[in-house]
């Protein structure tokens, strides 16, 4: 069998080839290929890609524990099965044919009461669950939306996944690019719009703040809270959780404040509150954290619990 990693980019597993062939199975296929083939084509990836599958069986492993023979593989299976009808269903979601989907928010909206005061929102989510869908949903507050995320690590995929993602009218600003679009960020925030932004993906040069996760310490993105501090502006964390077919579920942490003067260990007090929100909801829904895929020591501090062990 021939190494991923030695195909051209195009024809990897997370490259551009398979992405569009999934797209026009997600998008025009029958329902039966929508519902049923997502956790076979998991499945066979699962059992290719040898290194991204030690890795996440290895973080399972911190997660679900291995006292029972064979749980964190299977929960790694899972995962990657998770992953494949997320992704079936966003395509479908931002394709010229979607669905009805149906999104449970919780009772008490308090990102409608925070976008009220006016001061902006940073909404901090993981690599978790279905975020294209929980990034579109905010979009029905009726203001801008600003999306910072890494480049893929696939090239081939780059150009793809960031028109797919502003056809759904989603600005979209990568987190490596210059100190002109933090600036932007800013004014964004302070014109009352929303910024979002993942907790655990860290690109080499990223600022990071270490936080213990799952009883390991791992680098966390210092971005979001150094955003909300110069902008003055709430930040809260939010995860989409996937229910059954087509049905998610926003799951909203805590509101926080980041003062001002918050430097050094006092950010990295802020920062220990919305991971544990990131942990608390990893522990209930553990096959959604698709920070996993990565494999171990990969720049997502999901991935990097285990090799931090």
């Amino acid at each position: 069998m021939i190494p991923s990693e030695t195909l051209p980019p195009e024809l990897r597993v997370d490259g551009l080839w398979w992405r569009k062939f999934a797209w026009l199975g997600s998008v025009y296929g029958p329902e039966w290929w929508k519902r049923y083939s997502p956790p076979v084509i998991a499945a066979i990836i699962f059992s290719v890609v040898g290194r991204n599958r030690r890795g996440c069986i290895a973080n399972m492993r911190r997660v679900v524990g291995d006292r029972v023979p064979g749980a964190a593989a299977l929960a790694a299976l899972r995962t990657f099965v998770e992953f494949a009808n997320c992704m079936t269903e966003t395509l479908e979601y931002f394709g010229p044919k979607p669905h009805p989907v149906q999104v449970d928010l919780p009772e008490a909206d308090l990102v409608e009461k925070l976008i009220a005061d006016g001061r902006g929102l940073v909404v901090v989510t993981g690599h978790f669950g279905n975020w294209d869908l929980a990034a579109k949903r905010l979009l029905s507050y009726g203001r801008p939306v600003h999306v910072v995320m890494a480049r893929e690590a696939n090239a081939s995929m780059h150009r793809y996944q960031q028109q797919l993602r502003e056809s759904a009218s989603i600005r979209i600003v990568f987190s490596d690019t210059s100190l002109f679009s933090t600036l932007n960020l800013v004014h964004a925030l302070r014109a009352n719009e929303v910024v979002a932004m993942q907790l655990d993906r860290t690109p080499p040069q990223a600022r990071t703040v270490d936080v213990p996760f799952f009883g390991a310490p791992a680098h966390f993105a210092a971005g979001p809270f150094h955003l909300a501090r110069v902008a003055r502006s709430p930040l809260i964390t939010a995860f989409a959780v996937r229910m059954g077919v087509r049905h998610y579920e926003i799951r909203l942490g805590s509101a926080y404040d980041v003062p001002q003067w918050a430097r050094g260990k006092r950010l990295a007090s802020v920062a220990a509150q919305a991971v544990a929100d990131f942990e608390a909801i990893v522990r209930e829904f553990p096959v959604s954290v698709l920070g996993f895929l990565g494999r171990a020591g990969a720049h997502s501090s999901a991935a990097a619990i285990a090799a931090r062990a």
